[in-house]
């Protein structure tokens, strides 16, 4: 069911310079494997025609691999999942994680960028900020604050869209100072 297919750096670079696959890549990564509905669902901003096609992009290109499917009302579902490349450390794939690393940060400044452009923004209103604290810690109480970050993260990541809710794109950079 998986297609095998080796990624290279610069083919994953291609592919999550676009924000929408790489908003796809980042829900199934922190989701786990998700059918497109569920997908859509989830990131209900993207039109569904838009969310096929970027899918479609990223199974080509080895990004995401078909890892089930059952059938639904007459049609094939398929089930994704980020391709074990991505989800290694090791080797040569410890280079697709920095790459991802990088386009995270170039997204982050292009969506500062947009939203400053935008002549109804109002950053005290949209609760739109960011903050950069250095601390002195062990690693092993980094290790707690990082553990105690994701257990409050996972009370919220599931959320699902609601008329008062909308998405908050939340990024922890951890770095040598």
């Amino acid at each position: 069911m998986s297609r095998k297919k080796a990624i290279s750096a610069s083919d994953a670079q291609k592919l999550m310079l676009n924000q929408v696959r790489h908003r796809i890549l980042q829900y199934i990564h922190h989701h786990g494997n998700m059918t497109v509905r569920e997908i859509g669902n989830a990131l209900s901003d993207i039109p569904q025609a838009t969310l096929y096609r970027q899918i479609k992009l990223l199974y080509d290109g080895g990004l995401i691999r078909v890892c089930g499917q059952r059938q639904v009302r007459g049609t094939l579902e398929h089930t994704y999942g980020l391709a074990a490349e991505l989800d290694s450390t090791s080797g040569d794939e410890a280079k697709l994680s920095d790459v991802g690393a990088q386009f995270t940060l170039l997204g982050i400044a292009q969506d500062f960028a947009d939203y400053y452009t935008d002549e109804d923004a109002d950053a005290d209103r949209d609760l739109y900020s960011i903050q950069s604290i250095p601390m002195m810690m062990s690693d092993e109480e980094f290790a707690g604050y990082i553990e105690q970050i994701e257990k409050l993260t996972k009370r919220y990541v599931h959320n699902t869209p609601g008329s008062d809710r909308r998405v908050r794109r939340v990024t922890l950079i951890s770095s040598p100072a």
